[in-house]
């Protein structure tokens, strides 16, 4: 990969992920140059972000899926200038409410005494699309990434999720050309929050996948990888 022309894709995932949740994006790609973000480390959003970039290349294109997009948020707002395209997918740009601190730290303390599988289980139905819910082999691929995550990783990432700025006072400054995704299922980060990125970022684009929820890369990943494909062809930035 060093040897390519190509501005490289950093790709940042969600809570309790990893990459498998971009295999088939990635392998849908067909070579271009991916790197996977390190989604751990801090406690606070700014300190992740600041972390993600301290490793990340110089120039390239960044996009996000769930808390990975929110830290690309921070990013683009921390290094603008090393950023060639955006590309959220089921994010949202809202700070935590503080109501929600208490929801999120009793879902850790929850994994912590009944497993791993009990964080995606619980909330399984809100996670997926509802043609999705009964499928065992989507369901096995997310639990198996929360289980390799563990519930120290989670409760960091818990942090950082709670500690976070609000985003939307900065989207009118992004002049990245901005992609945004959104399962037409989405509940966890709502349809809603998916239109208020889009309208504050100029010139953003926003397209639902079809048959997705929250976790569209791999509900729908052909769906996903046409577009980020398309947006990548389209916009290929700077030569690293």
């Amino acid at each position: 990969m060093t040897n390519d022309p190509r501005v490289p894709l950093l790709l940042l995932p969600g809570t309790a992920c990893d990459e498998r949740v971009f295999a088939p994006l990635v392998e849908r790609l067909s070579g271009y140059p991916v790197l996977i973000g390190e989604m751990s480390g801090a406690r606070t959003m700014p300190e992740l972000a600041e972390a993600v970039l301290g490793t990340a290349p110089r120039f390239f294109h960044l996009a996000g899926f769930s808390l990975g997009g929110i830290c690309a948020l921070e990013m683009v707002a921390q290094q603008p200038s090393r950023i060639a395209t955006l590309m959220l997918i089921d994010t949202t740009a809202r700070t935590d409410p503080p109501a929600n601190a208490v929801v999120r730290h009793r879902a850790v303390e929850q994994a912590r005494k009944r497993g791993m599988e009990s964080y995606i289980q619980d909330a399984w139905p809100r996670l997926v699309a509802p043609t999705n819910v009964e499928n065992s082999t989507l369901r096995e691929t997310i639990v198996s990434m929360a289980r390799s995550c563990g519930v120290e990783r989670l409760h960091a990432q818990t942090e950082v999720a709670i500690n976070r700025y609000d985003s939307r006072p900065r989207l009118a400054a992004i002049t990245q050309s901005t992609l945004v995704l959104a399962g037409a299922c989405e509940q966890v980060c709502p349809l809603e929050a998916q239109q208020e990125v889009a309208d504050g970022i100029p010139d953003a684009e926003l397209h639902l996948i079809e048959g997705a929820g929250h976790f569209a890369p791999l509900e729908n990943p052909d769906a996903v990888a046409g577009h980020v494909a398309r947006w990548l062809a389209a916009h290929p930035g700077a030569q690293s």
